[in-house]
Order: C-alpha cells, then structure tokens, then sequence
C-alpha cells in the first residue's frame, strides 16, 4: 500500500507543480499541499477498491431490542484511519455491544464491519475514538478496544464506552433494551487509571490536590451530577497548574 501511494505521489507530483508553481509558497507549505494533493487523489480514485469496503458484512442486532447499539443512533459523517489510510467523508456507525466499526458498502445495501485490528482511530462530531491496545509489558491498564478520547494533554483522559442487553421476561415474553455503561481513565507518564470517584481522581493529582479541592469547590462542580466533566474539567485544571 505504501508503495502505490507513494507511485500516485510521484505521478501526480507534475500537476501540482504547474499548479502550486505560480505562487512562491515555502518548501514546506508546497510539499505538504503536493502529498495532500496525492492522498486525496489516490483515495479518491480507488474508492471503489478501497480495503475499507472489503469487510465482513454486518449483520447487527435484533430490531426488537429497545433503544440502540451505537455511539450514535444516527449514521454520522466523519473520518477514520483504516489500514494506515486516512478516509474523510466517511459514513460511520459505531456498535458499542460488539465495538465495531461499521460503514455502508458503496455499490449494495449492506453493511461493512470493519476489522477493528486496521482501525487506528475515527473521528465523528463530538467524538474522536481511539484503539487501544493492551501492553501487559508496560502494564498500561487497558483492554484492547476503543475508547473515547476526552482529553489529550499531559495527562490523557478516555472513556471506555459499551452497552449491554438487558433481558426481563414479563408474562412469559421476553422484553430486551439496551443499556450504556461508561468506564473512565487517565493516563499518566504512560499508564492509565481507572478512576470511579473523586477521591480517585485527586489521589492520581496528589501534588495538587488542595487546590483542585478548591477548583471544585468555587466553581461547584460536582461528581454526582456529572462524572465525565468533572473528571475532564479536573483533569485540565491539573495541567494548568502544573505550566
């Protein structure tokens, strides 16, 4: 694959010459518009081949199970990272039981389910999902999945989002819905952390901790009411003081 895209590179490479020629941008500025020029006609013209639509198919869940499996209950434009290449303009879906990645065929009706061992990430509106993969060496402290990247800074904050079915059998039928469960981490100095509570949270921000306590305290946020911003929000505040 490296190789064909660096064959479109050379091909192309003429053309936006002539184009970009005209103006005197800087070395750099032409060489970065020339490969973005030569990704985006390589991707372009291999759509119909490309190794993204060459997946499973996917069947997904029963129609009768209350609510929805995905991130999003809607197909959302975005992009991702596929096999070392970069797609925009993707439609996606995100199964949060099985925590694939899904994407509509362009000449059939089906569904692709992606082989998530290629995904390196994807982005959608509110969301960039990362993979991440277990390292026992390191003891990094995850399990191999996505995750939802909530902040990336000096520390790093994720979320491991998947959802379960609930099955509860009223007069003899069976009635199933879907329900979320949400897991939060933060890496620090390359390992991450499970944190459920605040004291969790500030016991990973020890040097800190009094004035986070007060960072909470005079803009009254509160773990009760929202977990996931008071752990980013913390989280931020943590890497301001520590400039």
């Amino acid at each position: 694959m490296k190789y064909a895209v660096l064959r479109v590179i050379l091909l192309v490479l003429l053309p936006v010459c002539a184009v970009f020629g005209q103006s005197a941008l800087p070395d750099s500025s032409f060489r970065d518009q020339a490969v973005r020029y030569a990704h985006n006609r390589y991707v372009g013209s291999t759509l119909d081949q490309a190794r993204i639509y060459n997946g499973a198919e996917y069947v997904g869940h029963s129609p009768r199970i209350k609510g929805h499996p995905y991130l999003d209950s809607l197909w959302q434009v975005g992009s991702i990272t596929y096999d070392g290449i970069v797609y925009d303009n993707i439609r996606l879906l995100y199964d949060l039981v099985d925590d694939v990645v899904v994407v509509p065929h362009l000449d059939s009706v089906y569904r692709v389910r992606l082989q998530s061992i290629k995904v390196s990430r994807f982005s959608i509106p509110n969301h960039t999902v990362v993979r991440m993969v277990s390292d026992t060496a390191a003891k990094n402290g995850l399990r191999t999945g996505f995750y939802d990247q909530l902040y990336d800074g000096r520390l790093k904050v994720l979320a491991k989002r998947n959802k379960t079915i609930q099955t509860e059998f009223v007069q003899n039928t069976a009635k199933e819905e879907y329900l979320i469960h949400n897991s939060y981490y933060i890496g620090k100095n390359g390992v991450y952390y499970s944190v459920k509570s605040k004291r969790s949270v500030l016991n990973l921000m020890a040097d800190q901790k009094k004035a986070l306590r007060r960072y909470l305290r005079e803009n009254r946020i509160k773990f009760s009411e929202n977990r996931e911003i008071a752990i980013v929000k913390l989280t931020q505040q943590y890497d301001a003081f520590s400039r």
